[in-house]
């Protein structure tokens, strides 16, 4: 189907000893390790590498987005409207290319994209 790489990405909950979020075969979005969700993987490459400082101009990059879109779109077949318009932000000041990238690594194409869910072919 598609294959997202991913890095030790360790579990954020409280006395979870898991060093690396593994997904599950049946459900993507939880953990075959430990069997916490996605999010509360991704939430410790997020909380360490994006910090952001009210004084200065924030800058959007592509690897930041990935990141922010990975909690909403990886795993999943449907987008809610309110993270969508989230995300249609977020993507409408990075490049058309970077844009399809970050789609495309986690399943996604812009098609559906713009459809908020994705079709499923029978």
């Amino acid at each position: 189907y598609f294959l997202v790489h991913f890095q030790a990405i360790r579990c954020t909950l409280v006395n979870c000893t898991c060093e690396c979020f593994q997904p599950g075969k049946i459900h993507l979005r939880t953990c075959d390790h430990c069997k916490h969700g996605w999010v509360a993987h991704a939430l410790d490459k997020l909380s360490t590498q994006h910090l952001y400082h009210p004084t200065q101009v924030e800058i959007v990059q592509s690897n930041v987005v990935f990141d922010i879109s990975s909690l909403m779109l990886y795993g999943t077949q449907a987008v809610p409207v309110r993270l969508k318009i989230l995300l249609d932000r977020l993507f409408s000041v990075l490049k058309q290319e970077e844009v399809l990238h970050i789609l495309h690594g986690l399943g996604w194409t812009l098609r559906d994209y713009v459809r908020g869910y994705i079709l499923q072919v029978n």
